[in-house]
Parts: structure tokens; C-alpha cells; sequence
């Protein structure tokens, strides 16, 4: 048995579930972040220190902190920035990340706007097969990509040698399949977002002499904006990250950056510092992008839109 005096008060249970959880959460976030760092420091370091059986934590030893102190020009002695000059020399840098950009770019414009169009429908409307299609929508997403995979690569292959359709290592070919499996999973999500809107603002705005397709644009749109920058967010991130189909349908000229970077390993080496440092400035505008959309992206993850 507990004595009296040991045991917790309510005010104390909760400061107790707090302190847990928070420490669970940032053991989670330092897991999560770590590789991000290991990144960015091995960015600074020639590929003999990368490589060291026991390689330092942090950028330089406690040693160097003085010296660093007294001299701040000391720390470009210590950080390898050669690794961020000879990347864009050694391969097209640039070109793959450019190639990535208008996929995923064009991918989440292509998705957003069928997935607003079909998110839109599957929440005012009601027709025949309603529950069906709205359950093989998300079952598509159950199918792995490796299962389609071949299939995807041969009809392109038809398409391209038997109709002269020119698809394959194609900007188009490639928006064409990431598009396929986005579309299902932007409708899906919108339509929760399109439900939490409700339908009296619309009744008001065809009062006033809008349009159903005027209601949509001005009315409803603008109030689910929060869903649609996460959704946006969500597929641009897979457009950008993919890799499966991207290393069969998208070669030489359109190679994306995820496809790309894997250049920097060789038959002889692998240049670990200029893949490190290709990987980080490819990060940095994501991550900017994701830090100025945050407050939308984190409304439109959390809450949706107005509810009813």
C-alpha cells in the first residue's frame, strides 16, 4: 500500500503525464530530425572523415570552440564547403531538381483541380454508385506500385512504338502516372473539407445570384483554402519524393532529382559529401515552403474548414 503523503495529487498526475509526454514526443522528434542532421553535417566533411569508423557528432570538437570564439574565419577552416562547389560541376544538380520541381508542381495543379472538381461532387451531390466509387477510390491506394509497375511500363512502350505517342522519359508521361495515383487520394481528402463547409453559405451566395460554379470559386474554395494547401502539400510531396516509377519512366532529360542524386554513386566511389550536400540544398526550399504554409497546412491537417 501507497502511504497518503506519497501519492499524487490530480494537479500532480497531470504534471507527470505532461512531463511523459513531452519526453516520448521528443525522443520521437530527435529520431525523426537525426537523419536530417547527420545530413547536413556530413555536407561539411571530406569523404575520409564520412567514412572514419567513429565519426564525430557535431560538426567540429570541443576543442575548436575557442579558437572559433576568438576567430570566426577559423570555422571555414574547420567546414568542408568544397563539398556544396563541386557538386554542380560533377553532375546536373540543377537539372534534376528543375525536373522535379515542374513534376511535382504540375502534378499537385493537375491533382488539386480534379480533386477540388470530384472532392466537390462526392460531398453536395448524390448519384448511383456513390459508396462504390468512393471505396475503389480509396482502394486504389491499397494496390502496391510494384504490382503496376511493369504493366504501366508496357503500355508505355505500346503507346510509344505502335500509336507514335511519345510518352516515355517524357515530362508528361511521368505527371500522367503520378497524377493516376494522387487524384484518388486529393478527392478523398477534400471531400472531408468540402463536408465541414456549410451548405446554407452557398444557399446564400445562389441567393445573391451566384452561380453554382460562381458558389464553388468564390464561396466555397476560399473557405476550404486550408484543406487544399495540406492536400497540395501532400501530393507535391510525393510527386517530389517518388522514386519506384520515376526509375523506370523517367530517364535522361526529365530525370527527377530523387533518381538523379543516385549518380553520385559510381562503380569506383561514392562522392558522399556532394550527395550529402546535393540532398540538403534540395531540402532547404521545401523546407522554407513548408515553414512560410505552415499555419494553413497545420489548419487544414487538424481541423478542416468552418464547421456546421
Amino acid at each position: 500500500m501507497i502511504p497518503d503523503e506519497l501519492r499524487l495529487t490530480e494537479s500532480g498526475k497531470d504534471a507527470l503525464f505532461r512531463l511523459l509526454s513531452r519526453g516520448v514526443l521528443g525522443c520521437l522528434l530527435l529520431y525523426a530530425l537525426f537523419p536530417i542532421y547527420w545530413m547536413v553535417v556530413s555536407s561539411f566533411r571530406t569523404r575520409a572523415e564520412i567514412s572514419a569508423a567513429d565519426p564525430n557528432l557535431f560538426l567540429f570538437g570541443i576543442d575548436d570552440v575557442p579558437t572559433i570564439v576568438q576567430d570566426p574565419n577559423h570555422l571555414l577552416t574547420v567546414l568542408h564547403y568544397e563539398n556544396y562547389l563541386t557538386m554542380w560541376s560533377r553532375f546536373p544538380v540543377l537539372d534534376y531538381f528543375v525536373n522535379s520541381l515542374i513534376i511535382a508542381s504540375t502534378t499537385t495543379a493537375l491533382a488539386l483541380v480534379v480533386g477540388c472538381l470530384g472532392g466537390y461532387a462526392f460531398s453536395r451531390y448524390r448519384f448511383p454508385g456513390k459508396g462504390i466509387v468512393g471505396g475503389a477510390l480509396l482502394g486504389t491506394q491499397m494496390i502496391p506500385g510494384i504490382l503496376i509497375l511493369l504493366p504501366m511500363f508496357l503500355l508505355f512502350i505500346w503507346l510509344q512504338e505502335s500509336l507514335s505517342i511519345p510518352i516515355l522519359d517524357t515530362y508528361h508521361g511521368i505527371i500522367f502516372v503520378y497524377t493516376t495515383f494522387t487524384v484518388p487520394v486529393a478527392i478523398w481528402m477534400l471531400r472531408g473539407f468540402f463536408d465541414t463547409i456549410p451548405v446554407s453559405t452557398e444557399e446564400a451566395a445562389r441567393v445573391d445570384g451566384c452561380s453554382r460554379l460562381q458558389a464553388l470559386v468564390r464561396v466555397v474554395l476560399p473557405m476550404a483554402a486550408p484543406g487544399i494547401a495540406a492536400t497540395g502539400m501532400f501530393v507535391f510531396l510525393v510527386a517530389f519524393n517518388e522514386v519506384l516509377f520515376a526509375s523506370m519512366l523517367a530517364r535522361s532529360d526529365v530525370t527527377p532529382f530523387a533518381i538523379g542524386i543516385q549518380s553520385f554513386e559510381t562503380q569506383t566511389t561514392v562522392y558522399w559529401g556532394e550527395m550529402m550536400a546535393a540532398s540538403t540544398v534540395a531540402t532547404a526550399p521545401i523546407l522554407v515552403l513548408f515553414i512560410l504554409f505552415q499555419k494553413p497546412i497545420v489548419e487544414g491537417l487538424t481541423e478542416g474548414s468552418v464547421k456546421q
